[in-house]
C-alpha cells in the first residue's frame, strides 16, 4: 500500500513539474512574441523620425540656395526654384500631433493607410511633453492602429475609415480612441477576443493590455454595425 502511494504520488508530482514547465515556456514564447513586436514598433519609429531628420537637413539645404539668390537679385531663378519646392513640398504631410514621437508614429500610419487606400481621421490633442514615456504611448497607439488597418484590407475600398482620437481628459488622465469599421466577423473565446491572423489571442492587444495595467488604466471594446471601436483610459 505504502508503495503504490509512494508511486501514485511521484507521478502527481511529476504531472506537476510537466505542467509547470509547459506553463513557464508558454509565457516565455508569449513574451517573446510580445518583445518581437515592440522591436519591430521602435524599429519602424527610428526609420521614420530618421526620415524626418533627413528632411530637416534638405530643409536647410533650401535656404541656402534661396538666400543665395535673394542676395544675387536673380528674382526670376528665385520664383522658379520657389515654385519647384512647392511641387515638392505638395506631397509633405502636415503635422498630426505637437509631440515628436506621436506625430512620427502617426504619419508612418498616415502614410500605409493612404497607400492602402483608408481613409484616416486623425485628432491627437496631446502636449508637446507626454506625462509618461513616449514609448509607452507609442506601443498602445501603433499596436490598435496596426490592427484597425488590418481589418480594413477586407473591406471594399470606399468602406474603409478609421478615426483616432487622444486627449488629456485631465493632468492625470490620458484617453484614447480608435474606430474602424470591419467585416463583422470575430474571433472569440472564451468571451476573449483572439487574432484573425493566426491562432490563439492577438498579440497586438495582449502588448496593449500589458502597457494599459502599467498605468492601472482599462482597454475596452465595443463591436456593433460593422464598428470596431477600442477606448483605452491611462491614470498617470
Amino acid at each position: 500500500m505504502s508503495i503504490s502511494l509512494l508511486g501514485i504520488f511521484l507521478l502527481l508530482y511529476e504531472m506537476y513539474r510537466v505542467a509547470k514547465e509547459y506553463a513557464r515556456s508558454s509565457q516565455l514564447d508569449r513574451e517573446n512574441q510580445l518583445l518581437a513586436v515592440e522591436s519591430r514598433r521602435y524599429m519602424e519609429l527610428r526609420s521614420y523620425l530618421e526620415q524626418t531628420r533627413h528632411l530637416r537637413h534638405d530643409f536647410r539645404q533650401h535656404l541656402h540656395v534661396i538666400s543665395g539668390l535673394t542676395e544675387a537679385g536673380r528674382l526670376d531663378e528665385l520664383k522658379s526654384y520657389l515654385s519647384q519646392y512647392e511641387s515638392e513640398l505638395s506631397d509633405a504631410r502636415p503635422t498630426l500631433c505637437v509631440n515628436a514621437a506621436v506625430d512620427a508614429l502617426a504619419g508612418h500610419y498616415d502614410y500605409e493607410a493612404r497607400k492602402q487606400g483608408i481613409q484616416i481621421e486623425w485628432k491627437l490633442e496631446l502636449p508637446k511633453l507626454l506625462p509618461l514615456p513616449e514609448a509607452d504611448l507609442c506601443t498602445i497607439l501603433g499596436n490598435l492602429l496596426e490592427n484597425a488597418l488590418h481589418a480594413s484590407q477586407k473591406l471594399p475600398p470606399e468602406e474603409r475609415q478609421v478615426k483616432v482620437l487622444a486627449r488629456m481628459l485631465s493632468p492625470a488622465m490620458m484617453g484614447l480612441m480608435v474606430e474602424n469599421r470591419y467585416d463583422g466577423v470575430l474571433k472569440k473565446q472564451g468571451g476573449v477576443l483572439h487574432s484573425t491572423k493566426h491562432d490563439g489571442q492577438g498579440i497586438g492587444l495582449v502588448s496593449v493590455e500589458t502597457a494599459v495595467h502599467r498605468y492601472h488604466g482599462n482597454l475596452t471594446v465595443e463591436t456593433g454595425g460593422n464598428v470596431f471601436r477600442a477606448n483605452v483610459l491611462l491614470n498617470l
